[in-house]
């Protein structure tokens, strides 16, 4: 039997966790029997598109540094499926293009979309919950992340065929990136007792909170922040603002994302909401207590291992960083989440995945 030939479209391979489950991901299907590709709307060089590259992985991309948002994309995405047996979409806008695609070439082509968020902007509006129906009926299977994307989605389309499969997370691998020099932030701070959190620099990640918070804490606490986007300017302009200059990193895109977090006392995840919390499965996995707001796509990973804050309360968060300073408290809240990130091995993800492939292409 031919090996089934799987194409997974992405806007881009910028720092994110959709992006993230892609060079995850991909490289463990190719090792169990599928062939799959990756196509990027922006193919502009990234850590993430590296490393799938340095992973013998077949990358392609429409453009680089291009407009994701252009409706030509749809032509060349259609000019593809005669060469897949099945195109798994992930975000806005892939979401539309793909689905157009389809419509336009009246192609049989199994499509899949992956729905790696709790809410988006074009909920609010009716004419895209007009398209979004319309648009959503051309995949032959729709995934949601969570639970509560789950919910939030079939609400939103008003249907309930929806599957939940969890992001998995490559917890050998975390374990193994733990352990690369991370030499010059180690020697820098090896004194004090550093916040790491992993994120974009988005509205929705909400940095300017662990920043104000540590206004309210001791000097030996430094936040650390992994990520790049168009906030970081604002946030970096609220340090100077906030006399917070030696006491904030703000590292940008990097590709040892686990030692980093190794390095950690505490992670922070601040989202106002959250697709699912990779980040902070991550650091459970390498023993790090996480703190993280009590939000869909993170409280039910963190609930009863973590501990967990409304957004945007920096007095909360103050507080719940002081108490781990009890070293049994910090001691219980280690293994408390080291233990709930056994729970979302990438195994269990990659055979749920594969059992929808094979069925819809039955």
């Amino acid at each position: 039997m031919d090996k089934m030939k799987i194409l997974r479209v992405i806007n881009s391979l910028n720092i994110g966790g959709a992006e993230r489950s892609i060079v995850v991901n991909v490289p463990k299907h190719i090792q169990r029997g599928f062939e799959m590709d990756v196509l990027l709307l922006d193919g502009n060089p990234t850590f993430f598109r590296q490393e799938l590259l340095d992973n013998s992985v077949s990358v392609s991309w429409l453009g680089l540094q291009n407009n994701i948002y252009n409706p030509f994309y749809i032509f060349k995405i259609a000019k593809l499926f005669k060469k897949y047996d099945v195109v798994h979409a992930h975000l806005f806008p892939t979401l539309y293009w793909v689905a157009l695609a389809k419509i336009l070439t009246k192609s049989k082509i199994k499509l899949v979309y992956t729905e790696h968020s709790t809410y988006n902007k074009r909920r609010d509006y009716t004419i895209f919950n007009w398209l979004d129906r319309f648009l959503y009926k051309q995949y032959n299977a729709i995934i949601a992340i969570s639970p509560e994307a789950n919910v939030a989605l079939s609400q939103h389309l008003k249907r309930n065929d929806i599957i939940t499969i969890f992001n998995g997370v490559d917890l050998s691998q975390v374990r193994i990136e733990a352990k690369k020099d991370c030499n010059e932030l180690s020697e820098k701070y090896k004194d004090k007792k550093l916040l790491v959190q992993v994120a974009g620099f988005r509205s929705s990640k909400d940095q300017d909170t662990v920043i104000k918070c540590l206004t309210l804490l001791p000097n030996e606490y430094i936040a650390v922040f992994v990520g790049d986007g168009e906030r970081m300017t604002t946030c970096k302009k609220m340090v100077d603002d906030l006399g917070l200059k030696e006491r904030v990193v703000f590292l940008g895109l990097q590709k040892n994302v686990g030692a980093i977090l190794n390095l950690a006392h505490i992670v922070i995840m601040s989202s106002h909401w959250e697709g699912f919390g990779r980040a902070a499965i991550e650091g459970m996995a390498l023993g790090k207590p996480v703190i993280a707001t009590n939000v869909s796509g993170l409280a039910d990973i963190v609930r009863d291992a973590g501990l967990l804050f409304d957004t945007s309360d920096t007095q909360t968060l103050k507080e719940l960083i002081l108490k781990l300073e009890a070293l049994d408290f910090y001691s219980e809240i280690s293994k408390k989440c080291a233990e709930r990130a056994t729970e979302y091995d990438i195994d269990k993800m990659i055979s749920a995945y594969e059992l929808i492939y094979n069925k819809i292409n039955e």
